[in-house]
């Protein structure tokens, strides 16, 4: 609540059982007399303030353009009485790495999200309180509660901060259910799936874990043992002496107590892990390209086996076979080029087989790689361990399977390279090949159960365009996918909070934030609100510059772009809108709009404004009409 002369009172709220609840309200001087004798609290600060620490509008209007709730962010009524349901979004955002916020006094609705107020915004807040106290196993330490007039509506915002692992999971009720966010809802844990968060309290050691049944004379490859303890041997003047049986155990290849193999031998080493390791298969798909032949959804189904080199190579010959390839031009030279960069690839494929889970709750779960027409989506079972999302390649390394991850920087593929290279060099090596080659960062995200990166393709921008980006002011401070959405602008195009968000994947309010940048900066105006808000180029760099015409957008579109355009209008058979026939298609919407224009100006294709939204039009073909 952004008002001249409020309060601002920050208390600790002490929670029965020991536990701590640390918040921040804002509460106007005249309701602080009245609450205080309910709230029960220590008095820490009491000073005056201008601001609010939660954007408020910014997380609504976020919310208004992409039409739902996002993973960490999620709106409910709160018109009457708190909702039940708010009971699980708390256990849902404490069981979360980074937490969330929650909105009450805005909707979601069939039509989108409304801004519908609350009541009385001290009661929810005392509401909140009390639920993180009493209705939560172990009590939710809440961050600040806010409230702020959007519209004439109240709106009350709640942050839940990440929570103390060592607590986790927390229940709705002393032996009830414990939940996540996945997507954009609340996800009841199962009791196995529940494992993976009891495993993040400590170091996990399931790696060094005996393998029954296994042997190291009949089950692990001889080459890749050697590689391994001659590396521990370099290392280590005291191991260079050692018997051969003491060596196997002071390097964890084997038991102390049973003398076994190890989990981590087994499956970094072993002939075939997956007889006794069934979990370490990895699986992979690809979408294909719209009006494939039905039977290639089934020829592109994979599965791989064998220790982790082998998977690594497999994986990746895998992927390779499904990236484009072409010639590239710089200073009148020509290159070869991926659609993704392969050394990017190499990396993350490498991290999923290395640091997913090998606690038993990851049993029946499998990596998997799926390559989408413009994307690799590459998934892992388990979350992080011992860092979060923004630490990813920023802070020194750590290893959620110690033991396996020793062994992996060791042993090498039959490349001849090592299958995990030290000391926190692989996600910023991923970032720089990527942004060497004009593509948007790759997408991290950890949903506790699984992990998930994407790495997107985009089409390379022309010469052209690289040029007169760096004509713009503030370019050098700007993302690929700024730089991405510019030329689309530039190009006749519109872009919304979701067109941006399916081209680089992203949640909703840092799409927001990176639309909005573009339009301080000048380079972008907004037109439409809600979720008919749209970004177009700025006002100024259309007079300056003009928009590139219809005729010269449609010379730069590729035959076989205007191919795929045709096939899916002819498999869509109704007028249709730009982004569904890009989906379908397999294309970028700024690949789709250029053939589209030339389709136009050969006669083959047609135009409409759509009834339902007039700023929007709907293409079909000629012969559909």
């Amino acid at each position: 609540m952004r008002l001249p002369g409020l309060w601002v009172l920050r208390w600790n709220y002490l929670a029965a059982h020991g536990g701590g609840l640390v918040s921040s309200v804002g509460i106007p001087k005249v309701d602080y007399e009245k609450n205080q004798s309910a709230l029960h609290f220590n008095c820490i600060a009491l000073h005056f303030v201008s601001m609010n620490s939660i954007d408020i509008p910014g997380l609504v209007a976020a919310l208004l353009e992409s039409g739902t709730d996002r993973w960490n962010i999620e709106a409910k009524s709160a018109r009457g009485d708190l909702p039940n349901t708010l009971d699980e979004t708390l256990s849902a955002f404490a069981n979360m790495p980074e937490g969330g916020t929650i909105l009450l006094g805005v909707s979601e609705t069939p039509q989108g999200i409304e801004v519908t107020g609350v009541n009385n915004p001290a009661a929810c807040a005392q509401g909140l309180a009390g639920k993180a106290r009493e209705r939560v196993v172990p009590p939710v330490q809440l961050g600040a509660v806010e409230w702020e007039s959007i519209d004439g509506a109240t709106v009350v915002a709640c942050v839940v901060p990440p929570q103390p692992s060592d607590r986790r999971p927390f229940r709705v009720g002393k032996h009830g259910p414990a939940f996540i966010r996945v997507g954009e809802g609340d996800y009841r844990l199962s009791e196995q799936e529940e494992l993976y968060l009891v495993s993040q309290r400590a170091q996990p050691v399931f790696d060094g874990q005996p393998i029954e049944g296994a042997s190291v004379e009949k089950d692990l490859v001889p080459e890749l043992l050697e590689q391994y303890l001659e590396s521990q041997r370099r290392e280590s003047p005291r191991l260079r002496n050692m018997g051969r049986d003491e060596l196997l155990v002071r390097t964890s290849v084997v038991d102390h107590e049973t003398t076994l193999p190890t989990l981590a031998a087994v499956y970094a080493m072993g002939v075939h892990p997956q007889q006794f390791l069934p979990q370490t298969t990895v699986k992979a798909h690809a979408e294909p390209m719209p009006n494939s032949d039905t039977s290639l959804r089934l020829a592109d189904r994979a599965e791989f086996s064998g220790p982790v080199p082998d998977l690594l190579d497999a994986a990746l010959d895998w992927v390779n076979k499904h990236l484009m390839h072409g010639v590239a031009f710089s200073g009148g030279r020509g290159f070869d080029m991926s659609e993704i960069p392969e050394v990017a690839v190499r990396e993350i494929v490498a991290n999923a087989l290395v640091h997913r889970d090998l606690s038993p709750a990851s049993f029946g779960s499998y990596p998997m790689l799926v390559k989408q027409p413009t994307r690799l989506i590459v998934k892992n079972p388990g979350g992080l361990w011992g860092l979060s999302e923004r630490e990813l390649g920023r802070t020194s390394p750590r290893a959620r399977n110690a033991v396996l991850y020793k062994m992996c920087s060791s042993i090498t593929s039959a490349s001849g390279a090592r299958v995990i290279e030290g000391h926190a060099t692989g996600i910023p090596e991923v970032r720089r090949a990527l942004r060497e080659a004009f593509l948007p960062e790759p997408f991290f995200k950890d949903e506790v159960i699984e992990f998930t990166a994407i790495v997107t393709s985009s089409s390379v921008l022309p010469t052209t365009d690289i040029e007169w980006l760096n004509t713009l002011p503030a370019v050098e401070s700007l993302s690929v996918a700024q730089k991405h959405a510019l030329v689309s602008m530039r190009n006749g195009e519109d872009v919304s909070n979701s067109d941006y968000r399916s081209r680089f994947p992203m949640d909703s309010v840092e799409a927001r934030d990176e639309l909005q940048e573009l339009v301080r900066f000048g380079l972008a105006h907004v037109t439409g609100s809600g979720r008919g808000t749209k970004y177009v180029l700025g006002r100024q760099l259309n007079e300056q510059r003009g928009i590139v015409s219809r005729a010269e957008t449609a010379a730069h579109a590729r035959p076989k772009d205007r191919e795929a355009v045709r096939a899916a209008l002819q498999e869509l058979r109704e007028p249709s809108r730009r982004s569904a026939i890009a989906q379908a298609a397999g294309l970028t919407e700024n690949q789709t709009y250029r053939a589209l224009q030339q389709l136009i100006q050969e006669g083959e294709v047609t135009s409409e404004k759509d009834p339902a939204d007039k700023r929007a039009f709907l293409y079909a073909l000629v012969d559909f009409k």
